[in-house]
């Protein structure tokens, strides 16, 4: 009898063993692909990132991943802020055992973009000017004496000259005395079609004048500069201008002025002969704020801008749109004068923008048709005219991203991408 009870008691042990372990084992092989659901749903979500910061939109159609499945949504929430949405399926969306999702909200930031100077018209390069950042052009190009292009910044390489221009009239890039390429892999390239295919080359020393590139003889460092005549590629495909969505940042201003509404602070002058507001004061802080004049702005001499802010001119008639005097800078003398200056609209007798002398200006810089920046200027962030211009002696101008107001830029991402949350949800 005891024997008899002992056989029923161990038996009875081994099949709660045997429960035990099947139990444990389904428990396990449950958190196991409960796992590798999430891991799925989380591989959706890094190659949506991937795709964001390469400027790639839209949804990922159900994607096969290590023996599971994942698909995305992205649904846009406004200023530049998405949700993704991955669902993980193991081990496929049609027969899943397990399913993960995770919600994830991202912030884009907007493209500031990568040229110093943009060029909508024919544009001349002067004497002693010196660009610390790409040159990209929508016509031709002519460069004075001594004017030197380098990087930005140490190691960034971005030291090139682009033309999109495919007119009658050569060169397309009109090379002076003493130019200066300061830093090695760079290119200079011309769209002009010759009929014939694109001609790579180093810089020749010695040059027909009818050729799209002239005369590369004169380029200084000749070892840094590849030459690409009747180029193919995207980069000398016609440069968008203005970058910035004008027309939204117009609708955005914070104070909007004309002749009839004359802005109370600062004190302006309205000079009904000339038709244009005249800024007089020794210094003024722009709050931040962005202001839209219906007519024309004249800063005079010696003002210091002690807050940063937007000046657009929008509309008016005038000999300029925007002139500014001499002796501008910021809150210190020597500091930056930290605005964004833009003319997008109006009649002006001889620019759209004047910059004269002695000037330094950290911002984005825009006319919508014609510029002229005469000397001693100096320029730290993004220059853009829409028609001809001349940048004239003594000139820097040096790309810069810290361009203040969180403008619209009107192109893309610039490949930041900030995760504001990430929280699994249920699927």
């Amino acid at each position: 009898m005891f024997a008899l009870f002992l056989m029923l008691f161990l038996t009875l042990i081994s099949f709660s063993l045997v429960m035990l372990i099947s139990h444990e084992t389904k428990s396990s092989s449950k958190l196991h692909l409960s796992q590798q659901a999430l891991y799925a749903a989380e591989a959706g979500v890094e190659r949506k990132i991937a795709q964001l910061k390469e400027e790639i939109p839209g949804d990922i159609g159900v994607t096969d991943f290590f023996g599971a499945q994942y698909e995305v949504a992205v649904n846009s929430l406004g200023a530049d802020r998405s949700e993704i949405e991955s669902t993980g399926y193991v081990p496929s969306k049609t027969n899943f055992r397990e399913k993960r999702k995770l919600s994830v909200v991202v912030y884009v930031s907007q493209a500031v973009p990568e040229h110093a100077l943009a060029l909508g018209g024919s544009g001349v390069i002067s004497s002693n000017v010196t660009i610390y950042g790409t040159i990209r052009s929508n016509n031709r190009i002519t460069t004075g004496s001594n004017v030197t292009i380098t990087e930005s910044s140490a190691g960034k390489g971005d030291a090139s000259i682009y033309t999109s221009y495919n007119g009658p009239l050569t060169p397309a890039i009109d090379i002076g005395s003493n130019f200066h390429v300061s830093v090695p892999g760079q290119y200079i390239k011309s769209r002009l079609d010759s009929g014939s295919s694109p001609d790579t080359h180093a810089p020749l020393t010695s040059d027909n004048g009818a050729s799209p590139i002239y005369d590369e003889n004169k380029i200084v460092e000749k070892y840094n500069v590849t030459i690409v005549e009747n180029d193919d590629s995207s980069d000398t495909e016609p440069v968008t201008i203005p970058s910035v969505d004008i027309d939204s940042l117009i609708a955005a201003a914070d104070f909007v002025y004309d002749r009839n509404n004359p802005p109370p602070d600062p004190p302006w002058d309205w000079d009904a002969g000339n038709g244009y507001f005249d800024y007089t004061a020794g210094a003024w802080d722009m709050g931040g704020q962005t202001f839209n004049f219906k007519e024309g702005v004249r800063f005079n001499s010696n003002i210091n801008i002690t807050g940063p802010g937007t000046i657009i001119v929008s509309s008016g008639t005038a000999e300029y749109g925007i002139e500014l005097n001499s002796n501008i800078e910021g809150t210190l003398n020597g500091d930056y004068a930290y605005m964004n200056i833009i003319v997008s609209g109006g009649t002006w007798e001889e620019d759209d923008l004047r910059i004269r002398s002695n000037i330094k200006i950290q911002g984005y810089i825009y006319a919508s048709s014609s510029a002229t920046i005469n000397s001693n200027v100096d320029i730290l962030g993004i220059f853009e005219a829409g028609g001809e211009s001349d940048i004239a002696s003594n000139i820097t101008v040096t790309h810069s991203n810290d361009i203040g107001m969180d403008l619209p830029w009107g192109e893309g991402s610039s490949g930041e991408v900030e995760i504001i949350s990430w929280q699994e949800v249920d699927p």
